[in-house]
């Protein structure tokens, strides 16, 4: 059966390159434009792709390691994903937007600075996160974003969101900082997270949503804000249950009423 690969947005290439630069799983990172531009300048760690050396590449590469490629728009790294999908790489991604778009992803790392707050600082400093580096991930690749979220903390997850962490990063389990917020029960951090464009239907590696999660646990107030803001009802895990099959009270069952087979 041939393998498919996937578009993604350069937010999304964003988390997966600082996941790999964490050590918490491998990329293989291609630049498909000409010499001349990747020699001027390209995402560090990546290497230069073309046609004459892809045989050499798939010859040495093994086929369970995820691939990223892009170039200049977004268009030929399509042709190389294609590529790289018919030789049964098991993922493979292309960047929608090419360099110019992935670039400023990720080369703006938020930092702690002078006008941060001491409760900001003293937070990065017991969870031993890398001050330097906001959006680095620890323990269970959680970032400082999604450790706060899961605290309750309103507002270290507000002044991290100023200044500018990544809120498309995900831990060991696939799960975002949104996932993070409704266990914690902070109705006003899911609103903050929301707010600033988070994705809301984002699965984690059993296929599950946040919609899941919170019908699951009988968290109706929090499927409610989820729905306003589009959480989509109809998405199966892997189990292939809808949200409303793992309903676990009457209110969440109301909500999702409309999902009903």
């Amino acid at each position: 059966m041939r393998t498919a690969f996937q578009r993604i947005s350069p937010q999304r290439a964003s988390d997966l390159i600082l996941r790999a630069r964490a050590g918490i799983k491998p990329l293989a990172m291609f630049d498909s434009r000409d010499a001349a531009s990747y020699k001027e300048s390209h995402i560090k760690g990546t290497d230069h792709l073309t046609e004459r050396d892809f045989g050499e590449v798939i010859a040495n590469l093994p086929k369970n390691v995820p691939v990223m490629i892009y170039c200049y728009h977004g268009n030929a790294s399509q042709v190389y994903a294609s590529m790289f999908a018919d030789f049964q790489y098991m993922e493979v991604y292309s960047v929608d937007g090419g360099y110019e778009a992935l670039a400023p992803a990720i080369s703006e790392i938020p930092e702690i600075t002078h006008l941060s707050s001491q409760d900001l600082v003293k937070f990065i400093s017991e969870h031993n996160f890398d001050a330097q580096d906001l959006n680095a991930p620890w323990h269970h690749a959680l970032t400082p974003l999604m450790h706060a979220a899961l605290l309750g903390r309103e507002d270290l997850v507000a002044e991290l969101l100023s200044l500018g962490v990544n809120i498309h990063m995900r831990n060991l389990d696939g799960n975002n900082a949104l996932w993070l917020a409704c266990v914690s029960g902070n109705n006003a951090i899911v609103d903050l997270l929301l707010k600033a464009g988070i994705e809301v239907n984002n699965r984690n590696v059993t296929g599950a949503t946040t919609l899941m999660y919170t019908a699951s646990s009988g968290k109706h107030e929090l499927m409610s804000m989820l729905l306003d803001f589009g959480a989509d009802a109809f998405i199966r895990n892997e189990d292939d249950y809808l949200a409303i099959e793992l309903a676990a009270s009457e209110e969440c069952l109301r909500l999702l009423r409309h999902t009903a087979s």
